[in-house]
């Protein structure tokens, strides 16, 4: 009976102490928050100017832009006023072509930053997922080799619809490759969108030794909606991210939603504020 008693004493007091170990690093994890361009399309941020002034007014950490070589300059010189961060440039490259050769020279622009190179790898011939690792391996490598220790990195970008449409496949992708500075994104609303054959959690538990930037997104159904809206538990899944030991940057992705970008993530800072604050009771 004392054994009995013992025991359960033991096992009630291992899994209090687990408990509060995930409740303390979820607690105590810093992410920081940057706004995807995709939610800076709005009729009150016409130039570029207003696209870099409206997340710094907000609050935002940095943003992730779709990378135009001709405006990168300008938009770098913008930031670094600001002092608002270059978190991710985004690219779809296609499966068995060339890099665009401007490419190189955009990388050593961002010598010294710690921006992601977002690889939506896109393919005439393969469907979503398809096997085609040798050509995909060639295509990272040389833009990691772009990459070099300048400070950018290369992260597959999960997409639907593309070639790596699943975060596994970034993962793969980048374990093949090898280089430490590939790996990939995790976007909660692609995430949502492919059918998957493994929960959550565990996904991200695998992903995590090449996670390099996580979006997330309020969710209404299937449809994007303001991180203050929708069905789906965002706190939770922060929380669960929290407790696998993620502590990268945390993007909002706005694709699609109409409206001012002002009022958009205006609602979807407040919300990240009010999760941040759950995060840390």
């Amino acid at each position: 009976m004392n054994n009995s008693v013992t025991r359960r004493t033991f096992l009630a007091a291992s899994a209090a102490a687990l408990s509060a170990q995930w409740a303390s690093a979820a607690a105590t994890t810093h992410f920081d928050f940057y706004a995807m361009d995709t939610g800076l399309r709005g009729p009150d941020v016409p130039t570029l100017e207003d696209k870099v002034k409206l997340p710094k007014d907000l609050g935002y950490w940095g943003i992730d832009y779709t990378l135009d070589h001709q405006q990168l300059p300008h938009l770098l010189e913008l930031l670094d006023r600001a002092e608002v961060q270059l978190a991710c440039v985004y690219l779809s490259p296609t499966l068995g072509e060339k890099p665009d050769p401007r490419l190189a020279e955009s990388i050593t622009r961002m010598k010294g930053r710690s921006t992601r190179v977002e690889l939506a790898i896109q393919s005439k011939k393969l469907q979503p997922s398809d096997r085609a690792d040798d050509a995909a391996i060639e295509l990272i490598n040389r833009v990691s080799d772009m990459c070099a220790d300048l400070g950018p990195v290369v992260s597959i970008y999960p997409h639907t619809g593309m070639w790596t449409e699943r975060v596994q496949d970034g993962v793969r992708l980048s374990r093949l490759s090898g280089r430490k500075n590939a790996g990939t994104n995790f976007n909660l609303v692609h995430w949502s969108w492919v059918k998957q054959d493994e929960p959550l959690e565990k996904v991200l538990e695998q992903s995590l030794p090449f996670l390099k930037a996580v979006s997330i997104n309020g969710l209404d159904g299937r449809k994007i909606v303001p991180l203050d809206e929708g069905d789906y538990d965002v706190t939770a899944f922060m929380r669960t991210l929290g407790r696998i030991g993620y502590d990268g940057p945390v993007g909002f992705q706005g694709y699609g939603i109409p409206g001012p970008s002002r009022k958009l993530l205006e609602r979807s800072m407040r919300k990240w504020r009010e999760i941040q604050t759950a995060l840390s009771t």
